[in-house]
């Protein structure tokens, strides 16, 4: 019976690892660059959304919150209630 062939997923580059470790190592105008570069690209696909697609993301965004919200302790939605007053 011939060997079990073993994968090679850990050859692989992981590249959210190689991510995470270039953002780390970045400089901070490095990453401001990077910020900005990426809320035009959020700015430009926002933009070419149909009122539908808007809407639904809107909402999806809506139920994130509230799901948020109510997995908070008593201590951290004071202290959001704080933090948004300010």
């Amino acid at each position: 019976m011939p060997w079990k062939r073993k994968s090679n997923f850990s050859q692989r580059p992981n590249s959210a690892q190689a991510k995470k470790v270039a953002r780390f190592n970045e400089t901070f105008p490095l990453a401001e660059l990077r910020r900005l570069e990426q809320a035009e690209r959020e700015a430009a696909h926002r933009a070419a959304e149909t009122p539908d697609q808007s809407q639904a993301r809107r909402r999806r965004h809506a139920e994130y919150l509230a799901s948020q919200r109510a997995a908070e302790t008593p201590e951290q939605s004071q202290a959001r209630r704080l933090q948004r007053a300010t």
